[in-house]
């Protein structure tokens, strides 16, 4: 099995799609779904060729939302809600931050949310660790602020969810 997608949200119709997988090798799909008992088979039927042609869209090109915009809830990505929430909170605060305070570092503001825990300075650390710690939290940031730029650059050419360029 080559690609996967859960159940994410709750559906647009009676017919619930748990599961579906792309097979390898094998131009075929899996497709789980569950539909109530008084659900009449030509309703059955209409909403099932939707989600088929739903999966078809996410798989013809590069299995993004913007293809597929109504597949939201089977939609499955690394980038989950929380993870685009938690990206556009970092730019927000980090412009935030920014226009009060131009002097302030990436690794300052990585420290003050706590974004990467292996990175964050003790007391009683030697001041080469303290600076690799530094180092490594001003990446983490600049990271986060990469991706979250990327991922609103492409939802504004309506490319989404995608935080690669």
């Amino acid at each position: 099995m080559s690609k996967g997608h859960e159940y994410f949200s709750e559906s647009i119709t009676t017919l619930q799609v748990t599961l579906y997988v792309k097979r390898k090798n094998v131009d075929a799909f899996q497709i789980t779904v569950d539909a109530f008992q008084d659900v009449s088979s030509q309703l059955a039927g209409k909403e099932f060729g939707f989600w088929l042609d739903q999966i078809c869209l996410l798989n013809a090109k590069a299995g993004l939302l913007s293809e597929a915009p109504l597949s939201w809830p089977i939609f499955h990505s690394r980038i989950s809600y929380d993870a685009i929430s938690l990206l556009l909170s970092i730019m927000e605060i980090y412009e935030q931050i920014i226009r009060n305070a131009p002097e302030t570092k990436l690794w300052q503001i990585g420290e003050q949310l706590r974004l990467n825990p292996k990175a964050m300075s003790k007391n009683g650390d030697f001041p080469i660790d303290v600076a690799d710690k530094h180092k490594a939290m001003g990446q983490t940031v600049s990271n986060y602020l990469r991706k979250a730029s990327c991922l609103v650059k492409n939802a504004g050419i309506g490319i989404f969810p995608k935080f690669s360029k």
